[in-house]
């Protein structure tokens, strides 16, 4: 990043790619406000340049709600998953990988949060468009189906140790 002497209009989708990808690896080293600073950097890029309905970028502000949903600040990354979803809906269709992978994301944020109503919701829209998407290969709709209950087994787990945290 320190290479790139300024962001311009062609170099920008790089460099936010560069910042989210850093804040992936203090992510997994389990420095999560290095993470957000760095993922928040990304952010602010893509929304300058206009770029967020780029694959890229989808990816990115999908794992920024996610780790927002780690540090206790779900409600903010399911803002941003609905931001996204308008500009996803605006720029390129609701019936593609990418709005199902969002709709999965908010699922998967509505679940740890307790909401199994609306998880389902979600994740009964993201199931829709991977059974279209995915029509004439039974396999990935199989796979597809068995993550997102695998997701319900993950929250409970999630939920349990945050209750008895609370518990002591």
């Amino acid at each position: 990043i320190a290479m790139i002497p300024e962001i311009t209009a062609d170099n920008a989708l790089l460099v936010s790619n560069l910042y989210a990808n850093l804040g992936g690896m203090y992510r997994v080293n389990g420095k999560l406000e290095l993470a957000k600073e760095n993922m928040e950097q990304a952010i602010r890029i893509i929304e300058e340049y206009g770029l967020a309905y780029y694959h890229d970028s989808i990816v990115q502000i999908t794992n920024y709600a996610v780790l927002l949903t780690d540090m206790g600040q779900p409600d903010i990354g399911l803002s941003a998953l609905r931001k996204l979803c308008r500009v996803i809906r605006e720029y390129n269709s609701d019936t593609g990988l990418d709005y199902a992978n969002v709709q999965e994301a908010m699922g998967g944020i509505r679940l740890t949060m307790g909401e199994i109503q609306q998880a389902t919701s979600h994740f009964q829209k993201a199931m829709e468009i991977y059974e279209t998407v995915f029509e004439f290969e039974p396999d990935m709709i199989e796979a597809k189906k068995q993550d997102l209950l695998g997701t319900y087994a993950q929250a409970g787990v999630y939920l349990g140790k945050q209750i008895s945290q609370k518990m002591k």
